[in-house]
């Protein structure tokens, strides 16, 4: 992690977390680029004496200023640069982002720095903005994560004896050619492992124009491939 010395700073990070005591006051564990998961509080916050608005709700994206004191991080102010308001009234694409909000909370850790997630984050809400099938996000954000921490199955090579892949069936130990994994796991045509492949290596651009919403036709595919990647979560 970068080290945050005391006193002023600002970051840029988004809210995965808030609490409200019954006195008002706020704590929030901010995702911040450079310092990680950080639990930071505001005191009074929900009561009148200091007013953030929505820049202290969960999924919201800001530049925020704080104060590191002795033992504790304290927001002072905060400037709201994505609120991915536009998605609250699309149920699938927010429950994904609800979701991945859960896994960041039980798998990061705290003040330790992972900015390659926190831009994944943000660039896969970006995703669903722009009308990508959740689905394919959801792929695409699960394997790429999984990728920056170097425990990501092969879309290229049979996890058993290494030959390059045409068609495979996709389980909790990876990516299998047929001869290797007979009848277990998700069986995956060429077809949709050439899709899975370009979900995650396409530029963001081309992913809108690939995978848009407005053109899926095959949720069912997706639907299990999701699953059984978010499987390997449960190994961390």
């Amino acid at each position: 992690m970068t080290e945050v010395r005391q006193g002023l700073f600002k970051l840029p990070g988004v809210v995965l977390k808030r609490r409200i005591s019954p006195e008002g006051d706020v704590s929030l564990y901010l995702f911040l680029k450079e310092a990680g998961p950080v639990y930071v509080q505001a005191p009074g916050a929900s009561r009148g004496r200091v007013r953030f608005g929505g820049a202290i709700e969960p999924l919201v994206w800001a530049a925020f200023n704080l104060y590191r004191g002795e033992r504790t991080f304290y927001l002072k102010s905060a400037d709201i640069k994505e609120d991915f308001w536009g998605l609250r009234g699309k149920t699938a694409a927010i429950n994904r982002l609800l979701d991945w909000d859960g896994l960041l909370c039980r798998h990061l850790v705290p003040g330790l720095q992972c900015d390659e997630v926190l831009t994944l984050f943000y660039r896969s809400g970006l995703l669903l903005k722009e009308g990508v099938h959740p689905l394919v996000v959801e792929w695409r954000f699960l394997w790429k994560w999984l990728n920056e921490w170097g425990i990501a199955p092969s879309l290229d090579i049979c996890g058993g004896c290494g030959s390059r892949l045409t068609s495979a069936r996709l389980g909790t130990s990876g990516l299998h050619c047929p001869s290797c994994a007979r009848s277990g796991g998700q069986h995956l045509s060429e077809e949709m492992l050439e899709q899975l492949r370009e979900s995650v290596s396409l530029p963001a651009r081309k992913v809108v124009e690939r995978f848009h919403s407005e053109y899926f036709a095959s949720a069912a595919a997706w639907r299990e491939a999701d699953e059984r990647i978010r499987q390997y979560f449960s190994f961390l």
